[in-house]
């Protein structure tokens, strides 16, 4: 399609490239690859919202495409409202939040998640929150079709995210330009952007693998890997090599291991980010992490650090079975393998250790719609594929 100057609307000529108001613009995000994003986050959605109603709130007025394709893809009963908020003039964010069109309905005590088209500084979305969190919601997310992490200036951390971009200017499947181009199908950027980087920066993801001692978090990690290509973040092997490399970190880690101290939540953090900036290659699928976090102070730290960097925990595998075949387990690896922990006496005290501090991280994960219960019980090739389907689903 090219722009008729004269009318201000496309004409109909098929054509690689759009042109409004002398800009010229190229395929950045397919249709294709924003339907499937859609039905992605719109299970997600009805997977932590069963049985209850949400109220989706909808940003006007770019939003209004995804906010309808997001609500048709809900398999639980929902609703549906609208606000117009402006913070944009032509190309350019004002920093100003001026709410046009208000929330009539009442949100008291309701599950709320907002739908906005794209968040870059996050100014427009910190001003909503404050409102709404004052109404007295009884959960309040976030979802947006685009995030631009590299110009946020706030500690906006969304809950459903369908792609990372760059910080560039985009338009199509609801977004505009001076009111133009929203009926586009797909989305597109301008051409002299899109030579930087053609193609919009796929969000790397995360993956939590959580479960008792003897569950098989080091059996289904490797299989993870094998398959998907995810680094594997284990803080046991993440802190040895530190140590062993004599990194200021692994320096300071070490001073705590040698008094027989636990490692502070925070340095712990520190040294993860340090893996995620440092080591983890730009091609990797994703990041798997094993044996972190251990409770919900651990949690939420990993979640704060990964909103730093755009990025969140996409889907938490947890793995439950009972303490008896667990502790059966652990006794028959003791027998295998000498390992001298691996005695009735430590396992009950281990099992006991993971019960009072690292089981509520279920509920922690289970509110924010990211937990995955799996049965550990069984062969490890079908739990596997139990797992697979919640890491396909992400993907």
């Amino acid at each position: 399609m090219n722009q008729d100057e004269v009318t201000g609307c496309p004409t109909t000529a098929a054509a690689p490239t759009v042109t409004y108001n002398g800009l010229t613009f190229v395929p950045f995000i397919s249709r294709k690859e924003i339907n499937a994003r859609v039905k992605e986050i719109a299970a997600e959605i009805s997977g932590r919202f069963e049985g209850r109603c949400p109220l989706l709130v909808c940003v006007l007025n770019g939003a209004f495409l995804f906010a309808a394709d997001i609500f048709r893809e809900l398999t639980i009963d929902a609703e549906i409202t609208f606000i117009r908020l402006k913070s944009y003039d032509g190309m350019s964010s004002t920093g100003k939040v001026k709410q046009i069109h208000g929330l009539s309905e009442d949100i008291a005590g309701r599950d709320v998640i907002i739908v906005e088209d794209i968040i870059d500084t996050g100014h427009t979305m910190a001003g909503l929150l404050d409102d709404l969190r004052a109404r007295h919601p009884h959960t309040l997310s976030i979802a947006t079709l685009l995030f631009k992490p590299d110009s946020l200036q706030t500690q906006i951390s969304p809950d459903y995210v369908g792609f990372n971009i760059p910080t560039k200017f985009i338009i199509g499947y609801g977004l505009d330009l001076d009111g133009l181009a929203r009926n586009l199908p797909d989305i597109w950027v301008i051409g002299e952007q899109a030579e930087q980087s053609t193609t919009p920066n796929k969000t790397m993801r995360n993956v939590v693998i959580f479960g008792a001692p003897g569950s098989g978090k080091g059996t289904q990690s490797e299989r993870i890997i094998n398959r998907y290509g995810f680094h594997h973040i284990s803080t046991g092997d993440v802190l040895r090599s530190h140590i062993k490399r004599g990194t200021e970190l692994g320096a300071i880690a070490d001073g705590y291991i040698s008094k027989g101290q636990l490692i502070p939540d925070e340095l712990m953090v520190k040294i993860l980010a340090d893996v995620l900036d440092n080591e983890v290659a730009p091609e990797a699928a994703g990041v798997i992490f094993d044996g972190f976090p251990r409770t919900v102070p651990q949690a939420e730290a990993l979640e704060r650090m990964l909103s730093e960097r755009g990025r969140k925990v996409d889907v938490v595998v947890g793995l439950e079975t009972d303490d008896d075949e667990l502790t059966q387990r652990l006794l028959k690896r003791g027998q295998e393998s000498g390992r001298s922990d691996d005695n009735i006496e430590t396992i009950r005290k281990r099992l006991d250790v993971y019960h009072n501090q690292t089981s509520p991280l279920r509920d922690y994960y289970d509110a924010r719609g990211s937990y995955r219960r799996i049965e550990g019980k069984g062969h490890p090739d079908s739990i596997f594929e139990d797992i697979a389907k919640h890491i396909d689903a992400i993907l």
